[in-house]
Formats: C-alpha cells, sequence, structure tokens
C-alpha cells in the first residue's frame, strides 16, 4: 500500500491534497444524494397509500388539532376511574376456582418474599361467585346490581404483572410498564389522535383530594412525549 506524501502549509499544517478533497467530498455529496432519493421515495409511497402513518404528523405550532385515526371510532369521551387500593378483584369480578382448592395452603413454587415479609396462605373469596346475565359472567354477592348487569359491562382480564409493590402496578396500569418515565393513557390519545377543542385542555385529571396515588404525577403524565401532551 503507497501513502501519499504529507503536503504541510509553512505554518506546518495538514493540507488536503487534491485526491484527498475529492475523495472526502464525494462521499458527503453522495450522502444527501441518497438522503434526498430515500425522502422523495417515502413522499411517493405516502402519496400513493390511502392508510394513515403510523406515527402522526404534528404541527408544533399547533399540538391539539384533531388527528384522524386509522379505525372510526364509536366513543365520545372516556371516563377512567381508577381507584387505587380499591376491593380486590378476586373478590369481586375475577373468578378463580383455584383459590377454593387451594384454600389455606402456600402458594405453589418457591417461597416469596416481598416488602412486607413472606407471603402467607392463600386465601378463597370471602363472597360466593354466581353466573350473572345471559353471558353466565361470574360475579360475587358483594356485589349483586353491579352482578345483574353484567351484560353490560366488558370485563378486561388480560392484565397482569410480576410486581407485587403497588407503585409498580400503578405505573404498569396507566402506562404499561412499571417504570417511571412512560405517557399515560391521556398522553398517548392526545398525542395520536389531537383534541377537537383547542382552547381547553385534551384530558383532565382530578385527584382525589386526600391525595395522589402512591406512583404520583405518573399516573397521567405525559412520560417522554412533549409537555404539550
Amino acid at each position: 500500500m503507497t501513502h501519499e506524501p504529507e503536503h504541510l502549509s509553512p505554518q506546518g499544517h495538514h493540507l488536503l491534497s487534491r485526491r484527498n478533497f475529492m475523495r472526502n467530498t464525494g462521499f458527503s455529496l453522495g450522502g444527501l444524494g441518497l438522503a434526498h432519493l430515500l425522502a422523495a421515495e417515502e413522499a411517493q409511497r405516502a402519496a400513493s397509500s390511502d392508510k394513515l402513518p403510523i406515527r402522526p404528523e404534528i404541527n408544533p405550532d399547533q399540538p391539539y388539532a384533531p388527528r384522524g385515526g386509522h379505525f372510526s371510532g364509536a366513543a365520545q369521551q372516556v371516563l377512567v376511574i381508577y381507584c387505587p387500593g380499591a376491593v380486590s378483584h378476586v373478590d369481586t369480578f375475577d373468578y378463580k376456582p383455584a383459590l377454593e382448592k387451594l384454600h389455606g395452603k402456600k402458594p405453589p413454587g418457591l417461597p416469596a418474599v416481598t416488602f412486607e415479609g413472606p407471603t402467607g396462605n392463600i386465601a378463597k373469596p370471602f363472597w360466593e361467585f354466581k353466573p350473572r346475565g345471559q353471558t353466565g359472567k361470574m360475579t360475587s354477592e358483594l356485589l349483586p346490581q353491579m352482578g345483574s348487569l353484567a351484560d353490560e359491562f366488558c370485563f378486561l382480564h388480560s392484565l397482569h404483572t410480576q410486581t407485587s409493590a403497588h407503585p409498580q402496578g400503578e405505573n404498569f396500569f396507566n402506562t404499561g410498564f412499571t417504570m417511571e418515565g412512560f405517557p399515560s393513557f391521556g398522553a398517548w390519545v392526545t398525542y395520536a389522535l389531537g383534541s377537537e377543542c383547542s382552547e381547553l385542555p385534551a384530558f383532565v385529571a382530578i385527584n382525589d383530594p386526600r391525595g395522589l396515588a402512591r406512583s404520583g404525577k405518573n399516573n397521567f403524565g405525559c412520560g417522554f412525549l412533549p409537555a404539550s401532551f
């Protein structure tokens, strides 16, 4: 391999040779040309497709401008009532027959230790479960009137987490992650769809007069999204 001789200025500074100059600028111009071609290709693909982009196009001067969704929704307003420390799900709407079989026994698997110490024995529900409505949804006798309206509710039993700590569980429920710094329900919806009213906040959080939940403002914060959301 041959090396080009070094060219020095009278002050001893290294100078670019004509060959090196052409090679370096050629790389830069080639990169600019490639970026232009890719941008044009992406614009052409977006123009020829009727599908909305996955990431919404947001005007920084009008972050709340309405943006169309991928699907038409029937709901116009959504009210989320989050009750930290509420009654247990296994005593109300989440029927788990295995709890009755394992009542009074230690949980299977390795001994678990929580912040409060070792876990206790398994306890069955304190109220009897019965099928309700035409769907036969199993609900407990604790809330008989709500049980009579079982066909009118939508029950989601697919959400679960491995943490037993309340703050991390709250983060997971409201953001999808046990760690802090992720957007909440309202922030994600506002980011994706905008708002029909630009003079009012896209969503509001009304706290309990007794104080915030354990994870604080993470329950309704914007996380890593811009502060507008």
